[in-house]
């Protein structure tokens, strides 16, 4: 049967949308395959630093230079970089010989905002809860904070000004969470959750 010009204008658009569908599915396929060439590129080169006897690091930002772009892209790398390490194992070994070690802010001024905060904290406990580490600890006396009014307070003064309490709390429990990753997520692959810290009374 013959074609009218109306039925050849849809075939060709059938066609031409057909040839965009293929196009679209190859170039996915094509971005997937060079994004495990990447994910097998740097744990190729996690596992050669280690046959060396060397440290590795888990570094979001080599992530990115590997072409490790996506979400999940970036969670399988990072799974398999705890895996290189030793998993959960190793982890729960490493954060308990960290417990009851003294931290400070000042240690880490130079690679995260800290804001108004100057305090020493401990970590007394870790706990490993579906699938996450989770720290609990508290802070040592003469902890102190710079308010945004000016105001110089220690950490015990501030958290007794009802409007304070909460506010400052959080704050505290991110600031550690921060530091706390600065040196965890690097060697294990893992983020942990501060769950609590306690602010000490002077």
């Amino acid at each position: 049967m013959a074609l009218t010009s109306v039925g050849v204008f849809y075939l060709t658009k059938y066609l031409s949308y057909m040839k965009i569908v293929i196009s679209d599915n190859q170039y996915s396929l094509l971005k997937e395959s060079v994004a495990i060439k990447n994910i097998e590129g740097i744990k190729k080169y996690w596992k050669n630093k280690l046959k060396k006897g060397k440290k590795i690091r888990f570094n979001k930002e080599d992530l990115e230079f590997w072409g490790i772009t996506t979400r999940q892209e970036k969670f399988y790398a990072q799974t398999a970089f705890q895996e290189l390490v030793g998993d959960e194992a190793f982890t729960e070994k490493f954060i308990k010989n960290l417990l009851n070690k003294t931290f400070s802010t000042k240690d880490f001024n130079d690679i995260i905002n800290i804001g108004g905060y100057d305090f020493e904290w401990i970590i007394t406990e870790m706990e490993y809860r579906d699938f996450d580490f989770y720290l609990y600890g508290k802070t040592l006396p003469g902890g102190t904070v710079t308010l945004m009014d000016g105001r110089h307070l220690s950490l015990d003064e501030a958290t007794n000004y009802e409007d304070l309490y909460w506010e400052i709390q959080e704050e505290v429990n991110g600031v550690v969470q921060d530091c706390m990753n600065e040196i965890i997520l690097h060697a294990t692959g893992y983020e942990v959750e501060v769950s609590s810290i306690v602010i000490s009374e002077e």
